[in-house]
């Protein structure tokens, strides 16, 4: 049993049922190929949205570690932060590898994107501002404690 999709119509781009023979909104024909492949296309998208939202999610988490962890005397802050600076790289792959090929023209996917390059840009700055943090941190430390 196949499970059923929705797909924006290829005549007026309403959302409907991939098993429909004739739009419910403008009544045009529905090859049901063509609506079986569109209604997996658009689950895709959905899909590539949802992981998407995750990553970057997961990837302000991980830089609110970060700044948490810049604060002295924070303990095990360091831990969540190199957890979750591993697991945003992690996303980010596994979505490039999953979504990265997907051709649609879907303004919801555009915003997957987005927030797949949010997130790598985070990760990108995060070790950075971590070692440097780091080492200005514990100039203070050495200044105030001498």
């Amino acid at each position: 049993m196949f499970e059923t999709h929705t797909f924006p119509c290829p005549n007026c781009n309403e959302i409907i049922n991939d098993s429909m023979r004739e739009c419910r909104f403008c009544r045009a024909p529905i090859d049901p190929q063509a609506a079986r492949a569109a209604g997996e296309l658009q689950a895709r998208v959905n899909q590539a949205c949802s992981d998407a939202s995750y990553t970057a999610t997961a990837a302000y988490l991980m830089f609110a570690f970060l700044l948490l962890d810049l604060i002295p005397f924070v303990p095990f802050v360091w831990l969540a932060y190199v957890l979750t600076f591993f697991a945003v790289i992690f996303l980010i792959v596994r979505w490039q590898v999953r979504f990265g090929g997907l051709r649609t023209r879907d303004p919801d996917y555009k915003r997957a994107l987005f927030s797949r390059n949010v997130a790598l840009v985070l990760w990108l700055v995060a070790m950075p501002v971590w070692i440097v943090g780091h080492i200005f941190g514990a100039v203070i430390i050495a200044v105030l404690f001498r």
